[in-house]
């Protein structure tokens, strides 16, 4: 008899809580919202450059190969010196040792090749033509990348940011008057993540002009263009 009470007191405690659950629920309603999307887009003209080339030496006697690698990488460096550019900007990479065999029934040694990659990222922009010019002379045969780009990035981004903001706040504004309604405080606010677009040229669409023996008296080689910094945001305003 006394587990035949326990049970049912149990039972009407669950149904009172429930109850009391169900009002707490019906009397905090969802408030009335308007939600909307804000975009803002803002074009900066980049200021550095980051070059990426390659130095490729060859010859059947794999020291005399290295060693011919060696002076061209000394000379590069130095021309990068030269050009005002830190050494902490100035990174080499990929340094590759390679035989290179004929295609004949019995392959035989044509030559051992030494390739190495050579990263600068040039902050003066106005550099650019020359400090090409010098590593082509002093021997870079191969460009593989031109990534034109902005040093302080997220200065812009937070400045679209605020504008992709208003924008929001704009397009609520307009969308509630309409409705006969105004907005009040935000509920809730969240971020799309964009990255900046950056121009990038590679070294087909700059070869020619950059292996140009005969070029135009300062004619440029390469326009850097601009960089896009979008922002979008989405915000949800309380309707007063």
């Amino acid at each position: 008899m006394k587990s035949i009470l326990i049970v049912v007191s149990i039972t009407i405690l669950c149904l009172i809580v429930s109850a009391q659950s169900t009002v707490g629920q019906d009397s905090c309603p969802h408030p009335r919202l308007i939600s909307v999307s804000g975009t803002a887009e803002t074009n900066v003209v980049p200021d550095e450059v980051i070059l990426t080339a390659a130095v490729q030496s060859r010859d059947r006697d794999l020291a005399i190969a290295k060693s011919q690698h060696d002076v061209r990488m000394k000379r590069i460096i130095t021309e990068t010196g030269k050009a005002g550019i830190e050494p902490k900007y100035i990174q080499t990479s990929s340094l590759e040792l390679m035989p290179d065999y004929s295609e004949e029934k019995v392959p035989r040694l044509l030559a051992y090749e030494v390739t190495q990659t050579i990263q600068v990222t040039l902050k003066d922009l106005s550099k650019y033509e020359s400090l090409v010019t010098k590593l082509l002379q002093n021997g870079v045969n191969r460009i593989d990348g031109v990534g034109f780009q902005i040093a302080d990035s997220r200065k812009y981004k937070d400045e679209t940011r605020l504008k992709a903001i208003d924008a929001a706040k704009e397009k609520a504004t307009a969308m509630a008057a309409e409705l006969g309604q105004s907005i009040g405080k935000p509920w809730e606010i969240s971020e799309e993540t964009e990255n900046p677009v950056y121009p990038y040229a590679n070294a087909r669409v700059l070869g020619g002009a950059m292996y140009d023996r005969n070029p135009a008296p300062n004619e440029p080689t390469v326009a850097p263009g601009q960089v896009l910094v979008r922002s979008s945001v989405r915000i949800s305003f309380q309707l007063d």
